[in-house]
């Protein structure tokens, strides 16, 4: 087990001990009788009204004033963990909340609460499941709204629903089955037979929504990054500065300058990304350099928005091959202020990796805008043609005919008109985080691997259950489904998901 269980009452401050704030909240936990608490402050607690707020005065053992305090008393098991549980709240000084739970600890009476012990004792007395347990866990540590939303929605939500709903569906089928072998007589064989075969049509749509949410990629949308990659002097670190309205990341004509990669969270619309400015690609036998790269390669296969920026002017000697075959949300083609001569399309794709969506735009001097071009890349495409869209951005960057590009205006200065090359990259990057949040993603993986087991098990079940004679193996086949939706739910649990989830808890929780 994740704790060897004394049973001992426990303490800890459940608001954190980082910083100063205003009110600390320390909870008390486990103890028998509130009137066992009563010297701590100097007053008979026995008559203590449950679930109102008392302002009172706390003493240590030895009779000493330690704070004017807020108490509030929760009597189990009508509690968040099932147990007595005192909540004080006192002066936020981190000094003066240690000091408060030195005096409980010293005396005795208290011990210090383990990572996650409050919230492990509501599992324990089954104040909670273990799906609610994760959800708590996943709204305390959220790092994007994402995770934020599927904490709530599991603690107590629409998730939550999903999954108790599959279970009962479950126990449904579970007496359907019974019925088909203790009272199809008295039922009737045709009307025992529609019970079966409604109570599996009723799962089938179930768990099939519950699988198309579990086989979304979410693993990006928990921790969105947006990377931004390329050879030495593409314009990366440019289009970083811009992105922050800073000068964060050095900018130089000095190829290897950004070394190792560099990141600061932004705020897009609603949301928040991590984006990050990498190593520049490229061959190097300079170690360290080569280590920043080899740290840029991992950024890139699992970043949320893949930028990949490259020098119109190198195409042609474009040389790091390890990402050829990976996919990029957006291309960007920089430095078209010092471009002279032709580009032959059909060769662009046989030098660079692939793109959702190509750019053309000028980064070099920390200042731009961006033209998307239209139509597909290379040998594919009909024409070959690439057009800015001038009736959203108007005229900047090449203008680009059938054939060879010649550009006839140089990018410069930004002009009223146009839009700002952030812009319409962020549209874009909120358009994929939109489109993959309304797709319901669920993103903790426990559940993800235990929904796609469910699901593989069941369609395998449904598939076969007509070629079944022998009602008691498709009676064990339905019980061991229902025993995999109630790990599901957390009514059963193996110990080390236990360990798992409740190291990551905060020793207040």
């Amino acid at each position: 087990m994740i704790y060897e269980t004394d049973d001992l009452p426990i303490v800890a401050c459940s608001t954190g001990l980082n910083e100063n704030t205003a009110i600390g909240v320390i909870r008390l936990s486990g103890f028998s009788d509130i009137g066992s608490i009563g010297p701590f402050f100097k007053k008979d607690l026995s008559n203590l009204e449950i679930r109102k707020a008392t302002f009172t005065k706390l003493y240590d053992q030895d009779g000493n004033f330690l704070d004017e305090v807020v108490i509030t008393y929760f009597e189990g098991p009508h509690s968040y963990n099932g147990e007595n549980i005192l909540e004080i709240a006192a002066h936020g000084n981190t000094l003066n909340l240690k000091r408060i739970m030195n005096a409980f600890i010293n005396s005795g009476m208290f011990r210090l609460a383990k990572n996650g012990e409050f919230t492990y004792r509501a599992l324990k007395n089954k104040k909670l499941s273990l799906a609610q347990v994760e959800g708590l866990d996943a709204l305390l540590n959220a790092s994007s709204s994402l995770m934020l939303d599927e904490g709530l929605k599991l603690l107590n939500g629409s998730l939550y629903q999903k999954y108790t709903d599959l279970y009962d569906k479950f126990l449904k089928l579970k007496a359907a089955v019974e019925i088909n072998i203790d009272f199809a007589e008295d039922v009737g064989e045709e009307q025992s037979q529609k019970l079966l075969d409604d109570a599996v049509a009723d799962i089938s749509g179930h768990i099939t929504s519950l699988h198309r949410s579990a086989s979304v990629n979410a693993k990006s949308l928990m921790s969105p990054d947006i990377v931004l990659c390329g050879e030495p002097n593409a314009g990366k670190s440019s289009l970083f500065n811009l992105f922050l309205n800073e000068s964060r990341s050095i900018v130089s004509d000095i190829a290897g300058t950004t070394r190792d990669y560099i990141s600061e969270y932004i705020s897009l619309g609603n949301e928040t990304f991590k984006l990050v400015d990498t190593a520049g690609l490229r061959n190097t036998t300079d170690i360290i350099e080569e280590e920043g790269i080899k740290r840029s390669r991992n950024l890139i296969e699992n970043a949320f928005y893949k930028i990949l920026l490259v020098n119109i002017n190198e195409v042609e000697k474009y040389q790091y091959h390890d990402i050829k075959e990976t996919l990029f949300d957006a291309l960007i083609f920089t430095h078209f202020d010092e471009f002279s001569g032709d580009i032959n399309l059909n060769e662009l794709q046989q030098n660079l990796p692939k793109a959702i969506k190509y750019y053309s735009a000028d980064t070099s001097k920390g200042e731009g805008s961006l033209v998307e071009i239209s139509g597909p890349i290379g040998p594919d495409s009909e024409s070959g043609s690439i057009e800015p869209q001038e009736s959203k951005l108007g005229p900047m960057g090449a203008s680009l005919e059938n054939g060879p590009i010649e550009p006839q205006i140089k990018t410069g200065p930004i002009e009223p008109d146009q839009l700002h090359i952030t812009d319409l990259i962020t549209q874009d990057i909120l358009g994929k985080y939109l489109k993959l949040r309304n797709s319901d993603p669920i993103s903790i993986e426990r559940h993800r691997v235990v929904i796609n087991d469910i699901y593989g098990k069941f369609t395998d079940f449904a598939n076969n259950i007509k070629y079944l004679d022998d009602i008691a193996i498709i009676s064990s086949e339905v019980s061991i489904l229902e025993k995999k939706t109630a790990e599901l739910i957390g009514i059963i649990s193996p110990d080390d998901t236990l360990t798992h989830i409740f190291t990551n808890f905060c020793i207040g929780k």
